[in-house]
């Protein structure tokens, strides 16, 4: 089941002429050259990437022998 309104057009711009086309179109109607897809249209942001894991924590320190000064 569809639930976008009929009524409802997106159109992307040619880069080499300016003539709008509809969104789906692989060439241009006004020129004939070939239009970028969808994901490639400028201006879009790239998806940010997957957040880094936190790295391994520190082993301790080896322990003093015990009545050893700290200092």
């Amino acid at each position: 089941m569809c639930f976008r309104p009929a009524g409802v057009e997106i159109e992307k711009k040619c880069p080499k002429c300016g003539a709008s086309n509809v969104l789906m179109a692989e060439v241009c109607a006004g020129c004939g050259a070939e239009l970028p897809s969808v994901g490639d249209a400028p201006g879009m942001p790239d998806a940010p990437g997957m957040p880094k894991a936190p790295g391994m924590p520190k082993a301790p320190g080896m322990p003093k022998a015990p009545g050893s000064s700290s200092k």
